[in-house]
């Protein structure tokens, strides 16, 4: 048993706190005083923080309060801070931080640095280029179209617009640097009916934890975002050049991996996120619980034996909705969108189970579709 910080909003927390407390541990969440942890009944203590102006003070004075064993981040800012502030911590305090050090969480959460790693160690990615307002003829010659415009830092597929043509890359590319940042061109690989995710835990010794693997089939925005239904499966050809990215890192802990499918077996990583997915639960259900692998490495238990039982579908129903209203495609998908019960369907929310966090959830994502600055960042994709 362990007292685990679950460090961060979001539905991340969900995924993560109802295996740690099936697990017999105590789960305690840090996060913005809206997010969805604090209506959790397998969450035993909610602080609520402003990450902007936290002070390591703080967060420490929590975790000897509490005799907090592990901090595990669930949002990408939570990782940041976290990461960068990591070695202070644990050299402060008896606690250990699930993240990878400052140096290789920056080459990570960076697209165009990690694809360009991904070339340096000959691993399969879509063809990409840096974009400057200076360059977008050279960019445009080196990556054809269609592409897609990419902040190099960004999460949720935000700002990430698709262009067809020269005159829109020109039109649009100067209002994305302007919002977001350092962006890049990158090819477009016309898969408009799934993609991959991959969750994988590298140990210090080298050796890998099970994999899950899941097939997108619905996601949002429709031309390329977050999933909002999917299925665990098998599938090793997948998951090797994970490992291999992993390898080349020298990474420990947990990696998420976006995949794009270009050809049937030809794989493209296109994304690692440093932290779990929303899409945990997935794993879960599946019979991998990642957080309880975490929680063991970290604290020096004995590896426990899990069993990996694909098939299982996962639903993120407040984001099903949104797809719904947007895809031509609403009364032709399979499984229909109107099958809310069966025994291999879960919820991303939570479910019955958890239902208060489910109905909270659904109502944060309802209202921040209606968020017009919001829909703004997303309307490159849909």
């Amino acid at each position: 048993m362990a007292n685990v910080l679950l460090f961060g909003g979001g539905l991340q927390s969900l995924s993560l706190a109802k295996g740690l407390k099936n697990s017999n541990n105590n789960v305690y969440n840090c996060g913005p005083h809206d997010a969805v942890g604090k209506l959790s009944r397998f969450i035993d203590l909610f602080y609520p923080i402003n990450l902007t102006c936290l002070k390591i003070d703080e967060l420490e004075d929590f975790i000897k309060d509490n005799s907090i064993n592990i901090i595990i981040p669930t949002e990408d800012e939570y990782a940041e801070w976290l990461s960068e502030n990591k070695d202070k911590i644990e050299s402060s305090i008896c606690v250990k931080c699930a993240i990878v050090n400052n140096l290789t969480l920056q080459k990570v959460i960076n697209k165009s640095t990690l694809l360009d790693i991904c070339k340096e160690a000959n691993i399969p990615h879509p063809v990409t280029c840096s974009i400057t307002k200076e360059n977008i003829e050279i960019a445009a010659k080196e990556v054809g179209f269609p592409s897609l415009i990419k902040p190099d830092v960004s999460n949720g597929s935000r700002g990430i617009c698709k262009v067809e043509n020269i005159e829109q890359l020109k039109a649009k590319t100067p209002d994305i640097i302007d919002l977001f940042g350092s962006s890049s061109l990158q090819e477009f690989i016309n898969q408009p009916n799934h993609y991959y995710n991959v969750m994988l835990y590298r140990y210090t010794d080298g050796s890998f934890g099970p994999y899950v693997a899941t097939k997108i089939t619905r996601f949002y925005p429709i031309k390329g975002g977050s999933s909002s239904f999917c299925t665990t499966i098998m599938n090793d050809k997948l998951v090797e050049p994970c490992k291999k990215l992993l390898e080349y890192l020298n990474w420990t802990g947990f990696a998420d991996f976006d995949v794009l499918e270009k050809g049937e077996g030809d794989y493209r990583i296109i994304e690692i996120n440093p932290r779990v997915p929303a899409s945990l639960h997935a794993a879960l259900v599946s019979g991998i619980d990642f957080g309880q692998i975490i929680v063991d490495d970290l604290i020096g238990n004995k590896r426990k034996i899990m069993n990996y039982t694909p098939g299982e579908q996962l639903r993120f129903l407040g984001l099903d909705i949104a797809w719904f209203l947007c895809s031509p495609n609403r009364f032709r998908t399979s499984p229909s969108w109107f099958n809310f019960f069966g025994k291999r369907l879960h919820y991303q929310e939570g479910g019955l189970a958890d239902y208060k966090a489910m109905v909270y959830s659904i109502w944060q994502g309802i209202r921040k579709q209606l968020s017009p600055s919001f829909r703004k960042l997303k309307a490159g994709m849909n």
